[in-house]
């Protein structure tokens, strides 16, 4: 074998492995953001207007520190709760208004509090799987080259944050059933 074709497996065998080691990471944080999903839609539910804001900023910045912890990138808090208000203002007023909207429902006592807990439920559960799906990307691309870690933290990170958000959005009002692993692929 030549140096030259020894050179070329060698590279090849090392994106192979690189193509793996992403695949898996894809895998295990499609894995976390279904579970943090679900766990965002039982909050969600909460029959206290208002009461399940801010433990779903909590939960979904956690979800975010396992995601980066799935990829290996070290990210402040601070820095995610930025990216994550960033992502989900771009969703904008139909965010807003479903979640003003179920939390004005469940002030009303009985039914009010059942439908408003339920479509609450649902759009946090939809805004946290999004977001997850979105920070997947946005940590893929930090993975494969296309963003620099430092980027997460400037204008760069928090516009492809906002458009992977915005996709991700998309995506799962569209086509929820085609949604499954599309951050799967490498």
């Amino acid at each position: 074998m030549s140096d030259t074709d020894k050179k070329d497996y060698e590279d090849e065998l090392m994106t192979d492995i690189q193509d793996y080691e992403i695949k898996k990471m894809l895998e295990e944080a499609d894995s976390a953001v279904l579970g943090f999903a679900g766990a965002a839609g039982a909050t969600g539910a909460v029959p206290i207007p208002f009461a399940d804001a801010p433990l779903l900023v909590a939960e979904q910045v956690v979800m975010m520190l396992r995601i980066n912890t799935i990829f290996k990138i070290d990210v402040s808090k601070d820095i995610l709760k930025s990216l994550a208000t960033a992502a989900i203002g771009v969703g904008g007023a139909t965010v807003v208004g479903k979640t003003v909207a179920a939390n004005l429902l469940k002030m009303i006592p009985g039914v009010g509090t059942l439908a408003g807990g339920a479509v609450s439920a649902a759009t946090a559960g939809v805004i946290t799987l999004a977001l997850g799906k979105a920070y997947i990307q946005v940590c893929k691309a930090v993975k494969m080259g296309k963003l620099d870690q430092g980027d997460l933290t400037r204008e760069a990170g928090m516009e492809a944050m906002k458009a992977a958000f915005k996709e991700q959005l998309r995506k799962t009002k569209n086509k929820p059933e085609k949604n499954k692993n599309d951050s799967r692929e490498v």
